[in-house]
């Protein structure tokens, strides 16, 4: 069914099994992370461009880099990862924000890819960074939460929040997704301020262990429960 509503969906997997899962039910982005790694665990380059042989030249895919606080170590890794066909490259923000500026020579060297900014709920989220990471000459950012264990994005921020965060980031012409330990029943609620993207893994395991394997079962209810609301919305 197609989404005829802004927002995508975006699922992360970490094996060519899973590849073969989220394009049977046609996710819109799909996202290479180990989950076994931290908040935002990269697969190897050499996994990555694997991944990519099964996939069709017109989906989208995005990366991450890793758990990475050192911003040379960034730079080199986002580099690395531009020499792949990956259309969008994730850096977490876990360093001092101060430093963004240092990265403001990034998109230079890899104009041929989106550069995201990770932003975590679980910190405090400063809202000034928005225009910052603008600035920075990023193309977007990701809401996301650091500690999966403590709880989803909605935890940490409301409603009222996060529409003030899509309304901002959007101003400043960046495109913006949520994620987060995101659940079924959050698609409702969220998917109505129109954000980029929804984020999904967690709730594609059994019992929300995000570092197992997929389950086709609850790929598919929240697939369908994604696009289904999409196409109520939009007519």
């Amino acid at each position: 069914m197609t989404n005829f509503l802004n927002t995508k969906i975006l699922t992360s997997i970490k094996s060519v099994n899973e590849i073969n899962l989220v394009l049977k039910k046609r996710v819109d982005i799909i996202d290479f992370k180990d989950p076994s790694k931290g908040a935002l665990g990269a697969i190897s380059i050499k996994k990555i461009s694997l991944f990519l042989k099964h996939l069709p030249s017109n989906q989208l895919t995005s990366a991450t880099i890793g758990d990475i606080y050192d911003i040379k170590t960034i730079k080199k890794k986002v580099f690395e990862l531009s020499k792949t066909k990956v259309d969008f490259i994730k850096i977490g923000f876990f360093f001092n924000l101060k430093k963004i500026k240092s990265l403001k020579s990034l998109k230079d060297s890899v104009k041929n890819k989106k550069i995201i900014a990770v932003l975590f709920a679980d910190n405090k989220l400063d809202i000034g960074a928005i225009k910052e990471i603008k600035k920075a000459k990023f193309d977007g950012i990701l809401i996301d939460t650091k500690n999966k264990k403590n709880g989803n994005l909605i935890n940490y921020l409301n409603i009222k929040e996060i529409e003030k965060l899509i309304e901002i980031s959007k101003k400043e012409n960046l495109s913006i997704g949520l994620a987060g330990s995101l659940n079924i029943k959050d698609i409702d609620p969220l998917i109505k301020l129109n954000p980029d993207y929804l984020g999904f893994r967690g709730a594609l395991c059994l019992k929300k262990k995000r570092k197992d394997n997929i389950n086709e079962n609850l790929l598919s209810k929240v697939v369908t429960k994604f696009r289904l609301f999409s196409f109520q919305e939009a007519v």
